[in-house]
């Protein structure tokens, strides 16, 4: 004899836009669901469609990233553009230098932390 497994559920509340209340009101009495089930199955249906595509972006992202790395296997053009950025780039970097103003009691005491 199959057991079957109990679903926990939860409550929640959303709010939804009148016109989808009376659509779920309206749908409810034609087909006889009640309106959590009808809301269940949508929600169902569309993070399905929505993992469908997020997971053929998330592919096409990791087909570019693996073609970059056949191209330039120990990254030496990626390392090359950011050292010559970091020497262009250097006078106008508001991190680079000395800071604008001592540190703060908070300041002193998070690097005193982070020193031990």
């Amino acid at each position: 004899m199959a057991r079957r497994t109990k679903v926990t559920r939860k409550a929640t509340t959303y709010r939804l836009e009148p016109r989808f209340q009376r659509g779920l009101v309206l749908l409810g009495a034609i087909t006889k669901k009640p309106a959590n089930r009808m809301v269940n199955e949508a929600v169902g249906a569309y993070l399905a469609s929505q993992t469908v595509e997020v997971e053929a972006a998330l592919e096409a992202t990791l087909r570019r990233v693996r073609e970059y790395r056949r191209a330039d296997p120990k990254f030496e053009s990626a390392m090359a553009e950011f050292a010559e950025a970091e020497v262009t780039l250097a006078g106008e970097d508001p991190a680079e230098g000395e800071a604008a103003s001592p540190p703060g009691p908070a300041q002193r005491t998070l690097r005193n932390l982070i020193r031990g």
